[in-house]
C-alpha cells in the first residue's frame, strides 16, 4: 500500500510542479497512512478532473488500491474516463502525461486487473445475479465470454434442478444465446406438452407395460406412446422417443423415420449401430451412389444400373420423364402402375403407395400427393399424414402446413389439427420462423411456435397492418396507418415509423424517408447519414444535394466533403465536381486537381509497392491534344498527342502523329518504333501495324514485331515444355513458341483449341483432332461438338457421312459414326452413351447403351410407343 501511495505522489507532484518542500510532506503523509490528507490533495486537484487522464488514473487507482476506500466501481468508471481522455488528446498532451507516469498501456492494465478483480469477486459469489451485474458493468471486459457461460450454466442448472416447462421458458427467454438453449427448448416442447395434458396418458401407459410386461397388448400399447410422442412429427420427438424408449419395438420404425428425413444418412448409421434394419439402409445409401437408367422390357418399364443389370423390374407403365435423360441419383423412384403414381426405393420396396394422379417431393421426406383432385401429405415409408382434402398445400415448417380450400387459406399440423382456420386471404413465409398471415385485405405477423402452440389471436382486429415489403436476409417492413417500420425476422419491430423504407445497395442497412429527406440506417438501427435529399447511391457511396451544396458519403456514413458545382459523381475513389463546364477532382487521399485548362480526361491509378500513384490522360481545351498529368496537375507529357491512354500496369499509349508510341508514366517513350494502333489485354500488348499483329509482354520483355493477320492467341499448349501461341500468315492458321515465332510454317484453314495437348485443325474440307505433343491425328470428321455435362465431364460428339460418333477424351474413339444421335445420359464418374439408330422400313427403334470403353452394355428394339416411354427428346 505503502508503495502505491508513494507512486501517486509522485504523479501528483509531477501534475503539479509542486516544490520539495510540499512533496517532502506528501512522502510524511504516506510514511504515516494519512490517506485522508492523499484523498484531500486529490479532491484539491479535482477541478482539473474533467479532460486530464492523469487525475482520472490516479483516482481509478486510489479506489482499488486503497483498502479504506474500495469501490470497484468508481475505480472502472475512473480508468474508463481516462482510457477516453487519452484517446481525445493530441500528441502534446500524451508527452505531458507520460511524464506522469501515465499511459495508454498503463490504463489498459488497470482496467483490465479491475475486470479481472470483479470477475473473480463474482466467481467466488456464483451467483446469477452477480454474472448479470458483472456483464452490465463490464460489457468489454475479456472475461465476458466466460461470464456469459457461467451465467447460463448456473441459469440452466437451476432450470433443470426445477424441471419445469416454466423453469425452461424463463432460461429460454433470459438466455437466447446460450449453447444449452435447444436442449431447454426441446425439454420445454416435452413437458408443456404433458403438463397441459392434464390426463397423463402416457404414464398410464407405461405403468401399464412395467405392471404387465408380458401382457399381450404390449406391442400395441408401445405403438400408441410412438404415436403420442411422435404426434408433432418433428425431429425432436423421434429423437426423445428413441432416447427414452431405447427397447419399444417401435424404435425400429423411430429410426427408419430419421433416415428418410436426414440430410446426412450417413450419420444415422453412426449414431445407431444396433438399428435393425441398418445392412438395409446401408445399401440403399451405396446404392444411391450409382445412376439407374429406364429401359424397355417386354414393354415395360424397368431400370438399370450403367452395367447393363436390371436391377427394378416391376410392371411399371412409365416413369418420371426427367429419368430418361439424366437417370436416377436419388434414392426414391417416382414411376406410374396402372393404378396410378407411388414411389419405391432403390430395391423396389414401396414408400408411396401406386394410388395417386401427382407427386411432389418436400424436404424432409415428405410429399405432396393428388387424389381425385385434392391434396395431402404422405410421409416416406410411414402414411398419409394429411388426407387428400385440399385444393393446395404448402410446407410452412416440418410440422406445420398451410392449406387452400377454394380461395381462403389456413393452416394445419403434421398430425391434420387445425391451427388457424380456413379464413385467409394469404398466407407468406416471410422468415425463417416468421409468417405474414392477410385477412380481409390486413396482414399482421406470427411465429411458427405461437401458430403451432395456438397462442395467437385470429380476430379481424389484430391484422392491422395495410401492406408488407420484403426486405433482404429475412428482414420485413410492415405499413401501419400510412407509416412503414422495419421488423427482424423473429418479428420483432426494429425501427421507428417512416413514409418509405426500402432497403440500401450493397447490404448496407436500409434508406428510409420521412417528407423528402431521407436516412441510412445500418442493420442495428443506428443513424449512418441523415438530410438526404434525393439520394443518388453508388457503389463508393452516396450523393445527395443540401442547402445548394452537394454533399458525398461513403457507406460508413463519413463525410467525403461539401462541393458547390453542378454536379458530382464518383470516378472510383474520385469524386468529380463539375462547374460551368469545369471538371474538379478530389482524390481519396486528400489531394485534389482543378481540371480548368483540360476536358475528355481519365485517371488511372497505378500501385507501386505500397505506393499509389494518379496519374491523369486529359484533352488540352487550347491545344486540341492530349496531356499526361500527375494528381498535381502538372505535365508529364505535354499537350501534343492526338490520342492517350494510361495502362493499369503503368504505361502510357499515346498517338503523336499518324503513329501510336508506347511510353513509361515518366513521358520516355519505350519503343522508338511507332505502331498504326497498340492496346492492352490481360498483361499483354496488342501492337498494329500495316494491318498486321504483334505483341509486346512486359512482364517476361518479350516481343513480336507485327506480321500475323489476326491477334495472337496464348493456349495452354506445350510443345517440348513451351508455351505455344496461336496465329496466322497468309491466310493460314499454326501454333508457334516465341522462339521459333520467324520460322514458324502455318498450314491450316483454321485451328481452334481444344485442351491442354490437342486442337482441332480444319484441313481439306475435314477437322482433325491433332495432338501437338505426338504430332498424331486422333480424329477425322465433318463436323464436331464439344460436349460438357454440369459436372464437369467432357467429350466430343462427332458428324461424319452425317452419321454421329463419340470420342472419349479417355479411351478415344468409342462409338463409330453410325447412329442418328448420340447423347451422355450417365454422370462423370459413370458415363453411359445412349446411341440411337432407326429402321425405317420396319419403324423400329435401336437403343444401344455404351459405356466410356465403348462397350455395349445393353440394347432395346422398340416400336414406336415403346421407344416414346424411354425418348430423351
Amino acid at each position: 500500500m505503502k508503495i502505491y501511495i508513494l507512486f501517486l505522489l509522485i504523479c501528483l507532484f509531477q501534475i503539479n510542479k509542486v516544490d520539495a518542500q510540499t512533496s517532502k510532506s506528501f512522502w510524511k503523509f504516506a510514511d504515516k497512512g494519512e490517506y485522508e490528507k492523499i484523498e484531500k490533495k486529490l479532491i484539491k486537484e479535482s477541478d482539473e478532473l474533467d479532460g486530464n487522464a492523469v487525475l482520472n488514473y490516479l483516482w481509478g487507482l486510489y479506489y482499488v488500491e486503497n483498502s479504506f476506500k474500495y469501490n470497484l466501481d468508481s475505480s472502472y468508471l475512473h480508468l474508463q474516463e481516462a482510457k477516453l481522455n487519452w484517446e481525445n488528446a493530441n500528441e502534446q498532451t500524451h508527452a505531458l502525461w507520460v511524464k506522469s507516469y501515465v499511459h495508454i498501456d498503463s490504463i489498459s492494465y488497470w482496467l483490465n486487473r479491475v475486470e479481472k478483480i470483479a470477475f473473480e469477486e463474482s466467481m467466488s459469489s456464483f451467483k446469477v445475479s452477480d454474472f448479470n451485474d458483472y456483464i452490465k458493468k463490464y460489457p468489454e471486459a475479456t472475461y465476458i465470454p466466460r461470464a456469459i457461460e457461467l451465467k447460463d450454466s448456473l441459469s440452466f442448472e437451476i432450470a433443470k434442478e426445477e424441471h419445469s416447462y416454466k423453469s425452461y421458458q424463463e432460461f429460454i427467454k433470459n438466455h437466447p444465446e446460450a449453447k444449452q438453449r435447444d436442449l431447454a427448448q426441446e425439454q420445454y416442447e416435452i413437458l408443456v406438452y404433458h403438463s397441459k395434458t392434464k390426463d397423463a396418458d402416457e404414464h398410464a401407459l407405461n405403468r401399464f407395460l412395467l405392471e404387465h410386461p408380458n401382457n399381450k397388448f404390449k406391442s400395441k400399447v408401445e405403438g400408441q406412446i410412438y404415436e403420442l410422442r411422435t404426434e408433432n412429427k418433428s425431429k425432436s420427438d423421434y429423437l426423445n422417443f428413441i432416447r427414452d424408449y431405447p427397447n419399444s419395438s417401435k424404435i425400429d420404425a423411430a429410426i427408419t423415420h430419421l433416415w428418410y428425413s436426414s440430410d446426412n444418412k450417413d450419420s444415422i448409421f453412426i449414431n445407431y449401430p444396433t438399428w435393425k434394419s441398418i445392412s438395409y439402409y446401408q445399401s440403399l445409401t451405396l446404392a444411391e451412389k450409382h445412376t439407374i437408367y429406364p429401359i424397355i422390357q417386354d414393354g415395360k418399364v424397368s431400370f438399370m444400373n450403367n452395367k447393363g443389370e436390371v436391377v427394378l423390374n416391376d410392371e411399371f407403365l412409365k416413369a418420371k420423364k426427367i429419368y430418361n435423360c439424366n437417370g436416377v441419383q436419388t434414392p426414391y423412384i417416382e414411376a406410374e402402375k396402372e393404378s396410378g403414381y407411388g414411389v419405391i426405393d432403390r430395391k423396389g420396396k414401396v414408400l408411396i403407395p401406386f394410388e395417386y394422379e401427382s407427386i411432389s417431393f418436400l424436404p424432409e421426406g415428405l410429399a405432396v400427393v393428388k387424389k381425385q383432385g385434392k391434396y395431402g401429405i404422405y410421409a416416406l415409408n410411414e402414411e398419409q399424414w394429411i388426407p387428400c382434402m385440399y385444393d393446395q398445400i404448402m410446407q410452412i415448417s416440418n410440422r406445420l402446413f398451410g392449406v387452400r380450400i377454394k380461395n381462403r387459406w389456413g393452416i394445419i399440423s403434421a398430425d391434420g389439427v387445425q391451427k388457424f382456420p380456413v379464413e385467409a386471404g394469404q398466407l407468406i413465409k416471410i422468415a425463417e420462423n416468421t409468417l405474414l398471415i392477410m385477412k380481409k385485405g390486413r396482414w399482421n405477423y406470427f411465429s411458427e411456435d405461437a401458430i403451432f402452440n395456438e397462442q395467437i389471436n385470429t380476430a379481424d382486429s389484430v391484422f392491422k397492418y395495410e401492406s408488407y415489403k420484403s426486405l433482404e436476409d429475412q428482414w420485413f417492413s410492415l405499413k401501419e396507418e400510412g407509416k412503414w417500420a422495419v421488423y427482424s425476422p423473429n418479428g420483432e419491430k426494429w425501427t421507428d415509423n417512416y413514409d418509405l423504407i426500402k432497403d440500401a445497395p450493397y447490404k448496407q442497412g436500409w434508406l428510409t424517408q420521412n417528407d423528402t429527406l431521407w436516412q441510412l440506417l445500418n442493420y442495428d438501427n443506428k443513424l449512418k447519414i441523415d438530410s438526404l435529399l434525393l439520394p443518388v447511391v453508388k457503389e463508393q457511396g452516396v450523393i445527395s444535394r443540401w442547402k445548394g451544396k452537394w454533399q458525398a458519403y461513403s457507406w460508413s456514413g463519413d463525410s467525403l466533403g461539401n462541393y458547390v458545382a453542378d454536379t458530382i459523381a464518383f470516378d472510383g475513389n474520385t469524386i468529380v465536381a463539375s462547374k460551368g463546364g469545369i471538371d474538379h477532382l478530389y482524390f481519396k487521399n486528400g489531394g485534389d486537381l482543378l481540371l480548368k485548362s483540360y476536358t475528355n480526361w481519365h485517371i488511372q491509378k497505378i500501385q507501386r509497392d505500397s505506393t499509389e500513384e494518379i496519374f491523369i490522360g486529359a484533352k488540352s481545351k487550347r491545344y486540341k491534344k492530349f496531356a499526361l498529368l500527375n494528381e498535381k496537375g502538372n505535365q508529364i507529357m505535354t499537350s501534343q498527342f492526338t490520342d492517350l491512354t494510361v495502362t493499369p500496369n503503368g504505361f502510357v499509349i499515346a498517338k503523336y502523329g499518324n503513329w501510336y508510341y508506347l511510353y513509361t508514366t515518366k513521358g520516355k517513350r519505350f519503343f522508338q518504333e511507332g505502331y498504326s494502333n497498340i492496346y492492352y489485354e490481360g498483361e499483354t500488348f496488342v501492337l498494329k501495324k500495316n494491318g498486321k499483329y504483334g505483341l509486346y509482354i512486359p512482364k517476361t520483355n518479350q516481343k513480336i514485331a507485327p506480321q500475323f493477320d489476326s491477334k495472337l492467341i496464348k493456349s495452354t499448349i506445350k510443345k517440348d515444355g513451351v508455351p505455344q501461341w496461336l496465329g496466322s500468315k497468309k491466310g493460314k492458321k499454326g501454333l508457334f513458341s516465341f522462339t521459333d515465332h520467324s520460322t514458324a510454317k502455318f498450314y491450316y484453314e483454321a485451328i481452334i483449341l481444344f485442351d491442354s495437348t490437342s486442337v482441332f485443325i480444319r484441313e481439306d474440307n475435314m477437322w482433325k483432332l491433332l495432338d501437338i505433343e505426338k504430332n498424331d491425328i486422333a480424329l477425322v470428321c465433318d463436323n464436331y461438338k464439344i460436349k460438357s455435362s454440369e459436372d464437369g465431364f467432357t467429350w466430343i460428339l462427332y458428324q461424319k457421312n452425317e452419321q454421329y460418333g463419340a470420342y472419349s477424351i479417355k479411351y478415344g474413339n468409342v462409338i463409330y459414326p453410325e447412329f442418328l444421335s448420340i447423347q451422355n445420359i450417365g454422370s462423370r464418374e459413370e458415363p453411359l452413351f445412349l446411341a440411337k439408330q432407326f429402321i425405317k422400313q420396319a419403324k423400329l427403334y435401336i437403343l444401344l447403351y455404351i459405356n466410356e470403353q465403348g462397350n455395349v452394355v445393353y440394347q432395346s428394339f422398340l416400336n414406336e410407343s415403346e421407344f416414346n416411354l424411354v425418348d430423351c427428346y
